[in-house]
């Protein structure tokens, strides 16, 4: 191992750095190398950086502290879509690569980009003012992302246009996409976030992805603020079949989002594959969101989509001061057109606080949807605030052909007959 000491411009000690530049010192280094770096700026202009700044398989980068030293991208790269480009970052992290100490800001793409089949940890890092995503995770073995700092990321506020004509928002503080044949496994704790174009965290699969993608979220005591549509944003599959993802997301603060604070979204198919047999596995516990018009949505099936399957936990959550809905759990959400059919979610709902509604339908739609066979199942166990009071939890089938229970020994609620949604 060989501790490579980077000082930027350092013209008065030359003799006792290794490098005047980041790109200098990644050509040199090695596997079990560490790169430290000293205080200034990393940039094209000023040192020379030659982007993407690749660190190499098995490399350390730790800088001074991220008020100190900034990785500078000037604007270089590109938003980018199906696919989208890890190379389109400041940072390019290769397997085994770890970056600490630092602030990576200023790119016109990602701010970093971890590619396909990696393993990589960031700590201790500011990312901010990029044009895409902050980080991007592309299909990796396991990405560790912990106590860093998120500002102001999607700032080119792309939009791209999909298959079926959804819309689209690029701009996240952390996207990660889950790729076939890996292990996709995404870690992220104990960091702050605030105002980006997209979500605070999105982990979802694209429809080009082959079939029986497996992958697995830990998303832990984060504090995500004002994000231009949600905090928590996770989807099974937009297209592939057999897709299975668990997902705990714990003691997270969610704040003042501006369409959600967590949107779980099993199956929503954005191009020509129908997504069937899809199942998402989610344990939400302990988190506090607030002044988001839906606290937590949580849906079976979006659009044309068969037999996926949701089952999640809420515990211990403390939802306020959400406009619309605290909660929402419907079976499936039809599209004109389309069917969408025997869609299940199964949630245990318990010992939650929660001010505002609490709606369960089996399922919505146009009425141009084929809606049949979809069904929301849930247990309400002592939940405080309004959602003690049967008024606030209302429960409807919804569309003909579909069903809402309330599972045996449950708080008292309000059946109805109306679209709840």
């Amino acid at each position: 191992m060989r501790a490579i000491r980077v000082q930027p411009n350092d013209l008065s000690n030359a003799s006792a750095v290794d490098a005047t530049s980041l790109s200098q010192a990644v050509q040199a280094a090695q596997s079990g190398d560490v790169i430290l770096l000293e205080p200034g700026t990393y940039a094209p202009a000023q040192t020379g950086e030659r982007l993407p700044v690749r660190i190499p398989a098995g490399v350390a980068v730790e800088g001074a502290g991220a008020d100190d030293c900034i990785i500078d991208g000037e604007g270089v790269g590109e938003p980018s879509f199906h696919p989208i480009q890890p190379d389109e970052a400041v940072i390019v992290l290769e397997n085994g690569a770890s970056l600490s100490g630092v602030t990576v800001t200023n790119g016109g793409g990602h701010g970093i980009g971890l590619p396909v089949g990696g393993n990589a940890t960031i700590r201790n890092c500011t990312i901010s003012r990029h044009g895409d995503h902050g980080i991007f995770v592309c299909g990796v073995t396991e990405a560790i992302i912990t106590q860093c700092v998120f500002q102001h990321n999607g700032l080119k506020r792309f939009e791209p246009k999909l298959p079926r004509g959804v819309g689209a928002r690029q701009g996240h503080h952390v996207f990660a996409e889950a790729r076939h044949g890996q292990a996709n496994r995404l870690i992220v704790t104990d960091s702050v976030m605030q105002d980006c174009f997209a979500d605070g965290i999105a982990f979802i699969c694209f429809f080009p992805e082959p079939d029986q993608v497996a992958y697995a979220a830990t998303i832990l005591r984060n504090s995500i603020e004002s994000s231009e549509r949600g905090g928590l944003l996770f989807s099974c599959s937009f297209g592939p079949s057999h897709n299975r993802f668990h997902i705990v997301a714990a003691d997270n603060i969610l704040r003042k989002n501006k369409q959600f604070g967590i949107n779980i979204i099993t199956a929503l198919p954005l191009a020509e594959k129908v997504p069937q047999h899809n199942q998402l596995h989610g344990l939400f516990s302990g988190n506090t969101i607030s002044e988001s018009p839906i606290g937590i949505a949580v849906q079976g099936a979006v659009g044309e989509a068969q037999h996926n399957a949701c089952t999640v936990v809420l515990d211990r959550n403390q939802i306020v001061d959400c406009a619309k809905n605290a909660l929402r759990l419907v079976g499936a959400t039809g599209m004109d057109g389309v069917a969408t059919q025997h869609n299940t979610l199964e949630a245990v709902v318990s010992r939650n606080t929660i001010t505002g509604s609490v709606v369960v339908q089996g399922a919505g739609g146009p009425s141009g949807a084929t809606l049949r066979g979809n069904t929301a199942t849930v247990g309400l166990q002592r939940n405080t605030g309004t959602a003690s009071d049967a008024q606030n939890i209302q429960v409807s089938d919804g569309l003909a052909g579909n069903q809402a229970g309330i599972a045996n020994g449950s708080q008292a609620y309000r059946r109805t007959t109306e679209d709840l949604l």
